[in-house]
């Protein structure tokens, strides 16, 4: 029973938090009369009303027949058929109880990810901001955190500026993170289409949480290096490793691989789910467990089943659709490289920027600045976060990898719904080291202490 309590008064905040983020995500769930007049969707429903037969969606392709195959999103828009009828207000609150689902549910992800709760806890929270359009304010907290910083280091440490120069750039790179990048307000709360993507979400977020307990729960502890005396003491917040426990564990496989298959029959962006399993299993070695490697092949079973069954009842030819939505080109390599490296994007704009007729002037104009700034302020940021490696390396990972199949096709801002929420874990991370690195950069610098006289005056005198 302590134990249990101890945990209910570590895990409390994080909860509470994430469920006051999610607030302002009910209060604006769509009610706007022309929901259901959107063209995507008035032809769904027109369909599904024709058919009257929900699982028949499990045996071929989808009401707009566009060549996907979605039938457990497909369901979503059934339940709400049934329920709300021709009422967009019912067909607005699912779209925001998905997304609030969402929220939790990467909650409970980073925590089995990382048993962090300040970290949990903050994850969701963002992930819950850029959903309902709440982190703007942020980006002007930033600006006089960094120049604040910047004149506190200054002031503080002068020419050491190892100290406070690399955190002033880590903090422009942050607040690009946290505010540059789309709003998911409007495409997942306020177009009903938008919930195959949030559909798709909750059981990806459930698989990966799930396969995580599970190894948290049964694999194998690398040895703990020995007690020092440098190790730090323990704490009332100390968390103790236990040994893996027996029987049980193996449901939460069976949930995660099920919520794959789901996650797979909702929306086409699930393909990377098991290549994400697999980053999930690294973050866990590199944290000291022995992650079952065989169970991969589960994942990638189901991966080749639904493949094969999605050959079999949709048709394999592009559809008029999907010829219209794909794309290449530099667009491609603008929208990869915003995940990976940001600078990355502005390569290829280089060799045009660079005229001869300029001469030096060329080191003056737009693009080239702009790759310099965004070159530097990603150095800065990597060599802050160093000592958070492994769960803003994973964040990142997983960001780029589930965005990976979407940078092929004209963008919509779902596309970027489980990216963000793997991306919050990565700006978490980062936010943590620049608040350590600021700790740093703004106390007064060392002073070495006055040498000892020997013998030392006072002293008493050796025989």
């Amino acid at each position: 029973m302590p134990d249990i309590i101890c945990v209910v008064r570590r895990w409390t905040p994080a909860i509470v938090a994430t469920g006051l983020a999610c607030v302002p995500i009910a209060l604006h769930h769509a009610t706007s009369p022309e929901l259901l007049n959107d063209s995507d969707t008035s032809v769904l429903l027109q369909a599904i009303r024709q058919r009257h037969s929900p699982f028949s969606w499990f045996a071929g392709d989808w009401p707009l027949q566009n060549h996907f195959y979605r039938p457990v999103a497909t369901l979503a828009f059934e339940w709400d058929n049934r329920l709300y009828g021709n009422n967009p207000v019912g067909y607005g609150w699912t779209n925001a109880i998905l997304c609030i689902l969402c929220v939790l549910l990467l909650l409970w992800f980073v925590r089995e990810l990382t048993e962090r709760p300040v970290f949990a806890g903050a994850s969701a929270v963002l992930f819950a901001s850029w959903q309902w359009a709440g982190i703007g304010s942020v980006s002007a907290l930033l600006d006089v955190a960094m120049w604040s910083l910047l004149a506190v280091g200054i002031w503080r440490h002068r020419g050491r500026v190892s100290l406070y120069l690399p955190l002033f750039f880590a903090i422009a790179f942050l607040q690009h993170e946290v505010v540059g990048r789309v709003s998911l307000d409007a495409r997942m709360i306020g177009w009903l289409p938008g919930r195959t993507a949030s559909v798709m979400s909750v059981f990806a977020l459930i698989s990966l949480a799930s396969y995580a307990r599970y190894e948290r729960l049964s694999a194998e502890r690398r040895a703990s290096p020995p007690i020092t005396p440098l190790t730090p003491p323990a704490t009332r917040n100390t968390v103790i490793k236990a040994d893996r426990t027996s029987g049980g564990a193996w449901v939460w496989i069976l949930i995660s691989a099920l919520s794959l298959a789901l996650a797979l029959a909702s929306y086409e962006q699930a393909v990377m789910i098991p290549a994400a399993l697999a980053v999930v299993a690294f973050s866990l070695s590199l944290q000291g467990l022995r992650p079952r490697w065989k169970l991969q092949i589960l994942f990638g079973g189901v991966l080749v089943v639904y493949g094969l069954l999605r050959h079999a009842v949709v048709p394999s030819a592009p559809s008029g659709y999907q010829l219209q939505q794909f794309r290449h080109g530099p667009g491609v390599w603008l929208s990869l490289a915003d995940y990976v490296l940001p600078f990355a994007g502005l390569i290829p704009s280089l060799s045009q920027a660079a005229d001869p007729q300029l001469g030096l002037f060329v080191l003056v104009t737009p693009v080239v600045t702009g790759f310099f700034w965004q070159t530097v302020e990603t150095i800065a940021a990597i060599w802050i976060l160093r000592k958070q490696w492994i769960l803003c390396g994973t964040g990142w990972v997983l960001s780029w990898l589930t965005y990976s199949p979407m940078a092929w096709l004209k963008q919509f801002d779902h596309y970027h719904y489980l990216p963000l929420a793997m991306r919050s874990v990565f700006v978490v991370g980062l936010g943590w080291a620049v608040w350590e690195a600021a700790a740093i950069a703004s106390r007064p610098q060392a002073r070495q202490a006055p040498k000892r006289l020997a013998p030392a005056p006072g002293s008493l005198a050796r025989p």
